[in-house]
């Protein structure tokens, strides 16, 4: 355990959040009697067990850290009542050791950190996307090297205008982020994919905004220069749910859902994306086309 320092702990969960990871914040809420903190003091936990601060040593802070890394795990808050005597008892039934003789409240805030969208390319697509993602829990990068475009986008948290081949090098990448594809370019398209799978940043969903055949062109690429045994099974080509529409409004709402439903486990939705299958094979596939939007409109509303 590190001394405690109030100004280190604020700034390390910044710099946590930053990073795209998570954390419980240990504060002690209330005291009644002899207790080994006084309201207010604070204790970081960090996912592997790290500490910064104290909320007074000793078993009980052994039992807060443990504590802290099972409701982190659970991704969930909670406040607790300690009694400190050798006969005492949390409230919840698990014995403390302490003699203090004094009653302690832990409150345990989860502070987790805002799932992370890279959007390449600022295009009409683009533009439409960020303004659905603008009011839900995301932290949405746009790439993008034309200025003009990047000066139209609004609701971004962050816009990086810059080449898509070089953009975020030297930065820490959160990993389970979620990465949207959507170049002017189809070749630029198959080198951002290639970035994507091959930098270490462990993605939880790309989607490439591409038609049916142009989709299975480029899986049969990354295949022939990656390897047939190449995992995409976070690669959602062509992007969104079947909603049906064409509009670059439309084609971002489609988006925005297959995001929210993959975010939230949710399954039995007619997503636009091919089976890694079908792109080893001829278009149509045996079953049909499942929508006619992402091959007519898909390339032309970028």
């Amino acid at each position: 355990m590190l001394g405690y320092d109030l100004d280190l702990i604020y700034q390390t969960i910044l710099e946590l959040r930053q990073k795209g990871q998570e954390a419980m914040l240990v504060t002690v809420a209330d005291k009644q009697g002899s207790t080994p903190a006084l309201p207010g003091t604070k204790m970081l936990v960090r996912a592997d067990g790290q500490t910064l601060g104290t909320v007074g040593g000793g078993a009980l802070e052994r039992l807060a850290v443990a504590k802290a890394l099972e409701l982190l795990a659970l991704r969930q808050s909670q406040l607790i009542h300690y009694a400190l005597t050798d006969q005492g008892q949390l409230l919840d039934g698990e014995p403390t050791g302490m003699i203090c003789g004094g009653r302690i409240a832990l409150l345990y805030e989860y502070l987790g950190h805002k799932t992370r969208i890279y959007l390449f390319g600022a295009g009409h697509v683009g533009k439409a996307l960020v303004t659905c993602l603008r009011p839900l829990h995301f932290y949405v990068v746009v790439v993008d090297p034309r200025p003009e475009l990047m000066a139209q986008i609004e609701g971004a948290n962050r816009l990086i205008t810059d080449d898509y081949r070089v953009a975020l090098q030297g930065e820490t990448i959160p990993e389970g982020g979620f990465y949207v594809v959507a170049t002017p370019d189809h070749d630029m398209d198959y080198e951002v994919l290639k970035r994507i799978l091959t930098a270490g940043w462990a993605p939880h969903y790309i989607g490439l905004v591409a038609s049916k055949r142009k989709a299975a062109a480029l899986v049969q690429q990354l295949r022939e220069e990656l390897g047939r045994n190449l995992d995409l099974s976070m690669l959602y080509t062509p992007v969104g749910l079947d909603l049906g529409g064409s509009t670059p409004e439309e084609i971002a709402i489609s988006i925005t859902a297959e995001i929210l439903a993959l975010r939230h486990g949710k399954t039995g939705h007619k997503h636009m994306r091919l089976s890694m299958l079908q792109c080893q094979t001829d278009f149509p596939s045996r079953n049909g086309p499942t929508s006619e939007y992402a091959s007519q409109n898909a390339d032309e509303c970028r």
